[in-house]
């Protein structure tokens, strides 16, 4: 977290200067109020008055000072927050396909919202309070030392006791709020699934069992809450209570200073003064200690966050493929389980078109996953004109996969299809066209909204922009995953004449089912089996 603070610097300094300056005002017109006080007493007029000027000026400067301040400091906890932000989610977009997978989408969304908005309350916008309360306590300490060191004595030592509560239940700060963000990530985890699911919950009229669930959850949460407000408020009660026993205490020193005349009224008055203002930010400065104490384990974890699928290789990026792939004697299996490939051979030249057809559970996208680096074989090898895969650190810059499930932003329909490149509208309308998606091919279309997940476009119509999206990218290999799954017969049939329109590309379709009378115009066919059979 300090990186953020350190390039927030410039901003944390103003605001520092500006609330040591307003406390340095804020001790010394306590002076001016005892002198006025004493003036007015003495019957000196002009004397009054020209104090009292002095303190309304000190008062009006005491004031601007903290407004800078207050501005500064808002600057800082956005400029920290929105710097964390960023990060958080480019950590997120940065890692590697499984590694993102290793993780439910929940918990993503948890580090972005939940977790990085609890560092923002408890610690960036707690470290400017934290100073702020620091400099009160200081310029007050020196104001009750410069006006009688007995009593700046008695008032630290008495009112900073409280300031030892948070230490003493550091690890039950640390632990309830630990308990507090687990909740609400599991919360978000299983909502982020709920959601995902929405059809299924109304087709199986199942609203109340996912609300029964959802409150079950929600309250786990709020006993988390609960739970850690709770331990603040004791902390918060024990504290209160010492500094207003400790602030009778110096009261009742000042008030016998007065009796053995060494005090004026207008001494009184400035002690009396200076003790209200350090009485309080010592009771503050335990509860701001107790939120950065609570909040480190939030930081710790979101530092090994950020950490975590940062390492970069090497490796060059594959850019192109000029002569072709082949599998040779490839095996692999996922951890704990069966092998799905056991040598597994393959061969794909460049700008040909090859199906890899069989059922479920044959290895099909494994063998799509292996080719696009998300894995690496256990045994043969991979090769692209020559050379092993494993030499390459990712082979996205020359292959364009697309999924059976058509992934669209909610975003226009002409950023869907460019991927924010810049690609003239006339080559979209062209391809559009081409795809049979007339309806859309024209720039009062392109420029409509897609819903999230083309939830306002047919299967058909998500398939083909999907495809048109990867025919924009002309990457050397195009992988479609299958294409056909889910969809009607009609449709389905235009796209499997569409696929097989596609001309420059080493094409590989890998679907379970695909017209057979149209077999014989790809330049190969693999045939796979489920292991065992």
């Amino acid at each position: 977290m300090r990186n953020y603070q350190k390039r927030n610097r410039a901003v944390f300094f103003g605001a520092l200067f500006c609330i040591l300056m307003s406390h340095a005002l804020a001790v010394v017109l306590q002076f001016f109020k005892g002198d006025v006080l004493d003036y007015a007493i003495a019957g000196e007029i002009r004397s009054t008055i020209k104090y009292g000027l002095l303190l309304i000026s000190f008062i009006l400067g005491e004031c601007l000072f903290y407004y800078l301040y207050m501005r500064l400091r808002a600057r800082y906890v956005v400029g920290c927050t929105r710097l964390l932000k960023r990060d958080v989610f480019e950590s997120i977009v940065r890692r590697d396909f499984v590694v993102y997978q290793s993780r439910p989408q929940g918990a993503y969304l948890a580090k972005l919202t939940s977790d990085a908005d609890a560092i923002r309350e408890r610690r960036f916008r707690m470290l400017p309070i934290f100073f702020d309360v620091l400099f009160s306590i200081v310029f007050v300490g020196a104001g009750l030392f410069f006006l009688d060191w007995r009593l700046a004595l008695i008032t630290v030592v008495l009112l900073s006791t409280p300031l030892c509560v948070p230490k003493l239940i550091e690890q039950r700060l640390k632990r309830a709020q630990t308990e507090r963000l687990e909740a609400v990530e599991r919360t978000l985890t299983k909502v982020n699934d709920w959601l995902k699911g929405f059809e299924i919950i109304k087709n199986f009229s199942i609203e109340r069992q996912i609300l029964t669930r959802f409150e079950n959850e929600n309250d786990c949460v709020a006993k988390t809450e609960l739970r850690d407000s709770m331990l603040g408020a004791a902390a918060q009660l024990i504290t209160t209570l010492i500094s207003y026993l400790s602030y009778f205490v110096v009261l009742a020193f000042a008030a016998w200073l007065v009796l053995r005349g060494e005090f004026s009224a207008g001494d009184f008055f400035v002690a009396i003064g200076m003790i209200d203002q350090l009485s309080y930010p010592l009771i503050s400065l335990a509860e701001i200690i107790r939120e950065l104490v609570a909040i480190t384990p939030t930081c710790e974890e979101m530092e090994r966050f950020l950490a975590e699928g940062t390492e970069k290789t090497e490796k060059a990026p594959l850019t192109c493929v000029k002569q072709g792939i082949r599998f040779s004697d490839v095996a692999f299996a996922y951890p704990n389980g069966e092998p799905i490939l056991n040598g597994f051979s393959f061969c794909a030249e460049a700008g040909r078109r090859y199906l890899i057809k069989g059922p479920s559970g044959c290895g099909k996208t494994t063998a799509v996953n292996l080719l696009l680096r998300y894995y690496d074989a256990q045994a043969g090898t991979i090769e692209i004109d020559g050379t092993p895969i494993t030499e390459f650190g990712s082979t996205y810059g020359c292959m364009t996969v697309v999924r059976q499930e058509a992934a669209l932003f909610c975003d226009t329909l002409r950023n869907n299809l460019t991927m924010y490149r810049d690609i003239p509208d006339e080559r979209l309308i062209t391809l559009l066209q081409t795809l049979g998606l007339s309806k859309f091919a024209s720039r009062e279309a392109l420029n409509a909204t897609v819903s999230e997940n083309g939830a306002n476009l047919s299967g058909g119509e998500k398939r083909r922009i999907c495809l048109a999206r990867a025919l924009l990218r002309d990457a050397d290999v195009l992988i479609l995953d299958e294409p056909l799954a889910n969809l009607d017969g009609a449709t389905a049939d235009k796209i499997e004449d569409l696929l097989l329109a596609i001309r420059g590309k080493l094409i590989l379709v890998v679907s379970h089912r695909f017209t057979e009378a149209k077999l014989s115009r790809f330049d190969g066919v693999l045939a796979m089996t489920v292991r065992g059979e």
